[in-house]
């Protein structure tokens, strides 16, 4: 039995660990990546992965929120950190990746 329960967990797709932070901001985490930690912050989430692309993980996370209707309003790039801001109606989204030596730190917060 416990077999069994072990490797239907295995089974879950990856849609059900979708992480819902508000009414209207989700995220999906990063399919080729391990998540090491994730820590609930005021209306927002961090991520980290056990990963070294994070140029990879930001356009991951960037296209997944424009996919569900937020509208990229500003882009910043500086050396080793991805910062953009989003709109969907009135609610305002931003999403940091940071490149931390092997670590991808995501946060993705809604509001100002």
């Amino acid at each position: 039995m416990r077999r069994w329960l072990a490797l239907s967990l295995l089974l879950v797709p990856a849609v059900a660990l979708e992480v819902r932070i508000t009414a209207n901001l989700t995220l999906d985490p990063f399919p080729q990546a391990v998540v090491v930690e994730r820590v609930a912050e005021p209306q927002g989430i961090l991520v980290v992965y056990n990963f070294s692309r994070a140029e990879a993980v930001f356009r991951y996370h960037d296209e997944d929120l424009r996919r569900r209707g937020w509208v990229r309003t500003k882009y910043e790039v500086k050396k080793n950190e991805w910062k953009a801001e989003y709109r969907k109606g009135k609610a305002k989204a931003t999403l940091s990746v940071k490149d931390k030596k092997g670590r991808v730190e995501v946060r993705l917060k809604e509001g100002d």
